[in-house]
Formats: C-alpha cells, structure tokens, sequence
C-alpha cells in the first residue's frame, strides 16, 4: 500500500488534477491518499526552512506528496522535507522554485522544461473516455470574462441558438460557470428551442458535469473555460470550441487553445459551420494514465 498525501487549496480545479492523477495512479497499485487542507493547516515558508513537521504529526508516513495551485507549494515542500517524501506540484511553478520539487508536471501551453518537468497535453482532470455515449445528446459549456479573455453575454446567446436550431436532432443540455455573468444565464435560460435544456451552475453538484460528459457525444466549450475544453477531450466527446473576446495579445492559455484547432483536435465555431456532428472522430486522451505510467516507473519502480 502507498500512502500519497494530497496536498489541497480549497480550490476544485486543482484538486482535480491531483485528484485526477492519485485515481489513475490507484489502478497501477494500492493506494491510501490523505487530504491535507492547506486553508486549515497548510505550512509556511518558514516551517519549510526550518524543516518543521509539527503540522503533520499524526499522519502516516507518505511515500508520494502531490499538489497543484501555488497556495500548495510552500505545504508540499515543508512536507517533504519532514518526511523525505518525493514531491511532485502540478502546474508550473515560478521559476525559482521549480528545482526544489522532485517532479513538476506542466501543461504544454506554459512552455516550460527542466530536468524535473514533464509536459501534458493541457491540465490532468477525473474524466475519462466513457463507452456510454448517447448519440443525439450534447452539452453546452458556458464560462465568463477571465484573466485572458472578455466577455459578450449576446454574442454567446447568438452562438448556443445557433447550435441548437442547427442541430435540432441533438437533445443539447447547456450549463453556466461560477463565472458566468447573472444576465448571460438569463438570457441563455430565455432561448426559444425545444431541444435545448438550461442547468443552471447553481443546480449543479461536482459529480454533474462528470456523468454528463460520460454520456455526452457533442461538447460545445467556450474558449476561456480551458480545463473544460480538456475534460470534453478526455471524455472522448466531438468538441467545438465558441469564441469570446481575447484580452490584448497571444497568452499562452490563448495559445493552447490555438493549438488545438489548429491540430484538429477541437471544432471553430462558425455561424455557417456548427454542425459537431460532421467533425471527425476525436483522438483518445488520457493523459492522467499516461503521466501516471511515468511517475509509478519514477518512483516506484522495484
């Protein structure tokens, strides 16, 4: 049995990439994961320096320390320190500290590499590619304005209607984010069509979108909701991506997503080509189970 200590920031998108790696690392071997909060008893700067463990007395020895998000970082390093546990941060840490984790594991769009890095294709998530797919069924993502990109709530309610009374075979399921403006989800909630079905983020729990995508065939993501773009990927769906404005020049989130088209992984939305289900098939991807194969080998290894 292996002890991993997951080492969380409160917040759901990183702790789904952990998460996403602990549970692919669970159908290698036997594996115990204890969830240390850092909002509740994180470790400082300072208890790293000092090498103080006082913190994590109690716990069972870990044999892996995994985290994502730079609130993590000072917890996982204190916590390998006292425990002399490889480390392993996912996300790309600043540069100066990058060398001191055993292994730093970075979406290729940040553009970084080191002796201890290892890329991905985007960031690791909890789904994976699903034998349950119903054919006419398909899922409208809706995120909001973020560091990289605008927002133009109308021009988003333009492109979910045209998806819908384009594809009117496709029962379609639309969702908003914590992100999306109040007046963008009324407005999508308002749109006239007998195939399109609106969920608001609010009714949602963090097991919906998973068994969603399990069944889901056609995913349509605004651009700025990158991870999710990757979940849809990883759940073996056609994936089209809806644009929104982008913020002054070509940031690496913009990039990868640029990427993606441009490799023909995922569909440009266009109001006279929005039909997902003429895209070809998608390429399997499952880059929690690849990355795993590599850190057990690393690490593990007899």
């Amino acid at each position: 049995m292996k002890i991993i200590w997951q080492i969380k920031d409160g917040k759901r998108g990183h702790e789904n990439q952990s998460r996403g790696l602990i549970r692919a690392l669970s159908k290698l071997m036997a594996v115990e994961c204890v969830e240390i909060d850092t909002t509740i008893a994180g470790a400082s700067w300072l208890d790293y320096l000092l090498g103080r463990s006082a913190d994590f007395s109690g716990l069972p020895k870990p044999d892996l320390i995994i985290g994502a998000g730079s609130q993590t970082h000072a917890t996982i390093l204190a916590a390998g320190r006292a425990t002399r546990a490889p480390t392993v941060v996912m996300m790309a840490p600043p540069p100066g500290i990058s060398r001191l984790f055993d292994l730093c594991i970075v979406p290729e769009h940040d553009d970084r590499s080191g002796a201890n890095f290892i890329t991905t294709r985007g960031v690791l998530n909890l789904i994976e590619s699903s034998p349950n797919k119903i054919s006419n069924q398909g899922l409208c993502l809706i995120g909001g304005s973020s560091k990289h990109h605008g927002w133009e709530g109308q021009q988003i309610v333009e492109q979910i209607t045209r998806v819908a009374t384009t594809s009117q075979e496709i029962n379609w399921t639309a969702t908003t984010s914590r992100r999306s403006p109040k007046a963008t989800s009324t407005e999508i909630a308002a749109i006239k069509a007998d195939n399109l079905t609106v969920v608001p983020v609010k009714d949602t729990d963090e097991d919906w979108l998973p068994s969603q995508m399990a069944t889901a065939s056609y995913v349509w993501v605004t651009e700025d909701s990158v991870s999710m773009i990757y979940e849809a990927l990883s759940s073996g769906a056609k994936v089209g991506v809806l644009p929104v404005p982008r913020k002054g020049g070509s940031s690496r989130v913009i990039r990868g997503v640029d990427l993606l088209i441009q490799q023909g992984q995922v569909f440009p939305y266009n109001a006279n080509r929005c039909d997902l289900s003429a895209f070809k098939e998608p390429e399997a991807i499952n880059e929690a189970a690849r990355i795993a194969q590599i850190v057990a080998q690393k690490f593990f290894a007899p």
